[in-house]
């Protein structure tokens, strides 16, 4: 009876456990897919070059950007662009983990609630971030 109950312990820390943890390495990031909407988001916990500091970079369709800008870009600062640019995928890599709505997850230092009505993105350090809503709406604070 007592390795059963070890056991479905362990199957629950695994269930709710983080996503991802923040991770100091300069250059560092994690890749993910967001369902609502759905597309590719880079999550870093530095970045060096251009030496703008951590940040989140998500890749799709958005109702504001101009036409050819395919990223919705903010930094833990606040600072928030469109750009057009492609996440680096060509490289041998794990395959991406998909964040599930009603899920939030603890990923490089950013807080990420995946909801029904989008995705919110929040720096722990500043608190800064944006908010990709499902009708591809970006709102950055």
């Amino acid at each position: 009876m007592r390795r059963i109950a070890l056991a479905g312990l362990g199957v629950a820390a695994l269930t709710f456990a983080p996503l991802a943890r923040a991770d100091p390495t300069t250059g560092h990031d994690a890749k993910v897919n967001t369902q609502t909407p759905q597309m590719l988001c880079e999550i870093g916990s530095d970045d060096t070059d251009p030496g703008i500091g951590p940040n989140v970079i998500c890749q799709g369709r958005f109702s504001e950007s101009s036409a050819g800008d395919d990223q919705a870009f903010v930094t833990a600062s606040g600072q928030f662009s469109y750009r057009s640019a492609n996440i680096g995928v060509g490289y041998s890599h794990a395959p991406f983990d998909t964040l599930v709505p009603g899920q939030t997850y603890d990923i490089q230092g950013w807080t990420v609630v995946a909801g029904d009505d989008g995705t919110r993105f929040t720096n722990d350090g500043t608190g800064h971030g944006m908010f990709i809503g499902s009708d591809t709406t970006v709102k950055p604070f």
